[in-house]
């Protein structure tokens, strides 16, 4: 099978520009996709315009601490997960990091181990396939996402592609496909064509089964 990418949609927010960077850099090294934010009303802003799949956010930031902050989200009725990055280590500020809706805390200094690893409880819950360098294959939910834009596959379709991203950089011909997935219903030449071309325009153009002249199709793993 095609090894899985977690992707996840972060907001950061931390004033501190060295560490912001060193976390964003580190982050998206990890195949996350990072936005920016250094006060709370940028926060705002963005939480407005956008949907995330996790905070992290420090406390001592221009305009609403980072506590204030999210309680703000959480009146607004947004409960994305939020984990907080702070050097206010007393119990007091632990309490009132939960108390505002947080999900889990880290003190600094801290390694970006430990970081990755507190993520990891949340990348469980929006774990899809790359496939290309901004689209993703949604599994569960039969759909190709591209930031917030998603188009959706039928049945047929996903079990069409979910064949070839189980045989990544292997060129698979019609017989194979047809053998293995719909011995019992077999699919004419145009169908099977009609399949690639649909899943192509869902993935917003991009070529994810590429045709090789005469063998078949492949999808290239990234």
């Amino acid at each position: 099978m095609c090894s899985k990418i977690i992707f996840m949609k972060i907001l950061l927010l931390e004033d501190d520009v060295n560490l912001h960077e060193t976390v964003k850099e580190e982050l998206e090294d990890e195949g996350l996709e990072v936005s920016s934010a250094y006060d709370s009303d940028t926060v705002l802003d963005l939480t407005y315009e956008n949907k995330f799949d996790l905070y992290i956010f420090d406390v001592n930031v221009p305009g609403m601490d980072g506590f204030e902050t999210l309680r703000s989200l959480r009146d607004a009725g947004d409960n994305t997960p939020t984990l907080f990055l702070t050097s206010k280590s007393e119990m007091k500020d632990l309490k009132s990091g939960f108390d505002s809706g947080a999900d889990d805390y880290i003190t600094k200094p801290f390694k970006i181990e430990e970081l990755l690893i507190r993520i990891s409880r949340f990348m469980k819950k929006t774990s899809k396939v790359k496939i290309s360098k901004t689209v993703f294959y949604n599994e569960e939910l039969h759909r190709l996402e591209q930031g917030d834009d998603y188009n959706q596959i039928n049945k047929k379709e996903a079990e069409f592609l979910n064949y070839f991203l189980s045989h990544p950089n292997q060129i698979c011909s019609k017989d194979e496909v047809v053998n293995e997935i719909y011995e019992d219903n077999p699919i004419s030449d145009a169908t099977f064509r009609v399949y690639v071309k649909n899943i192509k325009k869902a993935a917003f153009g991009v070529e994810v089964l590429k045709n090789i002249r005469g063998e078949g199709y492949i999808f290239e793993e990234l």
